[in-house]
């Protein structure tokens, strides 16, 4: 209650221009204290984006492994089908 008096005290007294100067001061400093916490927030955020980038591409480069490695055995696959396919003929021309 004490607090309402100063404040009411100050109005009589100083006037609006008072008022003014210290909703202005109690303004900045509340955006000053918000603009910190935002900027602890990026950079917290930045953070994660970083390491989900690098788990991101790690999968991405094990994915390209994987598809190498897959396309080497439908290769591999191809020549052996290739092989069993020249040895079906030779055996049908064989039995003819």
């Amino acid at each position: 209650m004490e607090e309402i008096n100063q404040i009411g005290q100050i109005i009589l007294n100083y006037g609006v221009s008072a008022v003014i100067i210290i909703v202005f001061i109690w303004d900045y400093v509340v955006n000053k204290k918000r603009n910190t916490e935002n900027q602890e927030t990026i950079k917290t955020t930045l953070a994660v984006v970083e390491n989900t980038t690098k788990t991101i591409s790690s999968c991405l480069l094990e994915m390209q492994q994987q598809n190498l490695n897959t396309a080497k055995s439908l290769e591999l696959l191809q020549k052996q089908m290739e092989s069993t396919d020249k040895k079906v003929d030779i055996l049908l021309e064989r039995g003819n």
